[in-house]
């Protein structure tokens, strides 16, 4: 509720917070399209399906009896949309007699607060979420970063790695990610695209991805992240640190994409907010209600690999 003292000409200020984040150096929103695949829904639950794909050729002999395959879909899986809502209170006094902006202010910090929950959540439920699968998980049934997930036609995909952030622990991650197999145990062979960490481990992917030469190295080798990985986006955000999410290895792990991965963004409805008149009230004040209903996740672990970055080799 709006405080009494909003109404009262004894103040001479109100000393209201102001924030930075979004000037933070590549911070990750929740509408970023190249780490959340953009959706929309109009039903309260996405339910969907792996593709098993259809395999490699096999060689076939002179009127020899054609092999026949099946390709099938598999591991159907739903999502819930969840709702989330702010409900703020002004009692008609209050909103009459406003002598500060306080009023006024509401709006604003019901939008940033709006916003910024939408990147905590969305962030914290999918790449925060990677190495437990409390939130969320694929539709084998594994956390999204796993040492075994199993494809629809029963092969092993290895997507978890382990070595700090330096050259070569990532050159063995973007191999890894290269190397990964499709779900019809051939290969699918993603290309590295994005990599994502706290705020704590940017200023070392700057490092050793923007350099020129090898980062952390005597040698004058060229660095490979530089010259072919080039177009490599490099995203942070703070909710990916320890300070807020509670994975043991967060201030270390860190997430690499390809354009091919499927962690997804549905949106209901954004952000909407209305001011309820006092004549709908049983309180007989003002209440300015907002609400957005979404859903994150991650469709299938194809396209992406998760790092932990608790081994130094």
């Amino acid at each position: 509720m709006l405080s009494p003292d909003a109404c009262q000409t004894a103040i001479d200020a109100v000393l209201y917070e102001r924030f930075d984040r979004n000037e933070m150096p590549n911070v990750l929103s929740s509408r970023n399209e190249m780490f959340f695949k953009q959706g929309s829904t109009d039903s309260m639950a996405f339910i969907w399906d792996e593709d098993s794909n259809v395999g490699g050729f096999n060689e076939t002999g002179e009127q020899e009896e054609v092999v026949i395959e099946n390709t099938f879909i598999g591991n159907q899986k739903s999502k819930r949309v969840t709702k989330y809502m702010k409900s703020i209170p002004i009692s008609w006094e209050a909103f009459k007699t406003d002598k500060v902006g306080k009023r006024e202010r509401i709006g604003a910090q019901i939008g940033d607060r709006g916003r910024l929950t939408q990147d905590k959540l969305a962030i914290l439920t999918t790449y925060g979420d990677a190495f437990t699968g409390d939130y969320n998980t694929t539709p084998d049934g594994d956390a999204l970063a796993s040492n075994s997930h199993t494809t629809l036609k029963g092969a092993n995909v290895d997507n978890l790695e382990t070595g700090v952030l330096n050259p070569d622990n990532l050159w063995t991650a973007t191999v890894a990610l290269g190397n990964q197999i499709a779900q019809d145990g051939e290969l699918g062979g993603q290309l590295f695209t994005g990599w994502l960490g706290p705020l704590v481990l940017y200023k070392t992917a700057k490092e050793v991805m923007n350099s020129s030469l090898i980062a952390n190295s005597g040698e004058n080798n060229l660095n490979i992240f530089e010259t072919d990985f080039g177009e490599v986006a490099i995203k942070q955000s703070a909710f990916l640190g320890s300070a807020f999410n509670s994975y043991a290895n967060a201030n270390t792990a860190y997430h690499l994409i390809s354009n091919n991965h499927e962690i997804t963004r549905l949106v209901l409805s954004d952000i909407s907010t209305d001011m309820i008149e006092p004549k709908y009230t049983r309180t007989d004040s003002y209440e300015m209600r907002a609400r957005y209903a979404e859903s994150t996740f991650p469709g299938t672990f194809t396209g992406y690999l998760g790092v932990t970055g608790a081994s130094a080799s």
